[in-house]
């Protein structure tokens, strides 16, 4: 799908829900009012040993939503997080993932590769597409880690869990565009690996958003079955000052 054609899809989809009030504090009701798999009253905490997930945040990627209500809310919503983890001290491991290739044959992919369908027009390093979309700030002084990946899970190719076990991480928070992409595929690999998985529902979106249900069913739905812990931004920044000091 254009991007042109992506937008319209986007904001048609938007301009249903506008008139909707949050749920929960935090909420922005985009495509969906979710609610969080963590009782608001209870008190969270990562803990000291966590890791924050940064994941696809490309330009390829969120220049489609970016112009549409809920892209922007979104980018909002996810620069707001990562500035907020930034200012801890010390800021916990924050690992952003791009997607690219070697070179301009695109050796991860062959023709028949299923992956090449719906990432094989990416490019290399070099691509401003392939980029960190400029909202957010990837901040390599205080240790932020930025990792290349060509298929859906973030640690494919790469060496994120080789990180995860170096750092002794046991709670890893996820943010992320898309949620059928790599955010479901990581958070089934994680908890697999015996991860504490957080999704923050706020800072997720799907693209193209063909249906409103794609978001909602994953995050109200599949998630929480494996379980997966689905919880606002305002939850995720309280929680953050319940942690740590975190060790990096």
């Amino acid at each position: 799908m254009r991007t042109a054609s992506l937008a319209t899809v986007l904001l048609g989809a938007a301009s249903t829900i506008q008139a909707q009030q949050a749920a929960s504090p935090g909420y922005d009701c985009y495509p969906t009012c979710i609610p969080s798999t963590v009782p608001a009253n209870e008190t969270l905490s990562f803990g000291r040993h966590y890791a924050v997930l940064n994941l696809d945040m490309i330009t390829a990627l969120v220049s489609g939503v970016a112009p549409t209500p809920a892209g922007s809310k979104w980018i909002a919503n996810t620069a707001r997080w990562i500035d907020a983890v930034h200012a801890q001290s010390p800021p916990p491991l924050s690992i952003f993932t791009r997607i690219y290739f070697s070179n301009s044959h695109k050796p991860e992919i062959g023709p028949a590769s299923p992956f090449a369908k719906v990432g094989g027009a990416l490019g290399t390093a070099s691509s401003n597409l392939t980029e960190v979309y400029p909202a957010f700030c990837v901040n390599e002084t205080v240790g932020d880690v930025v990792l290349q990946k060509t298929r859906y899970y973030a640690g494919a190719g790469n060496g994120l869990e080789e990180i995860l076990r170096a750092q002794q991480i046991d709670t890893v928070i996820m943010s992320g565009i898309r949620t059928s992409g790599v955010i479901l595929s990581t958070a089934y690999r994680l908890f697999d690996l015996d991860y504490k998985v957080y999704v923050i529902a706020n800072n997720t979106i799907e693209t193209p958003s063909n249906s409103p249900d794609i978001n909602t069913n994953i995050l109200e739905g599949i998630l929480p079955k494996l379980p997966v812990a689905v919880i606002t931004l305002e939850q995720a920044l309280a929680a953050l000052n319940n942690s740590g000091p975190a060790i990096y």
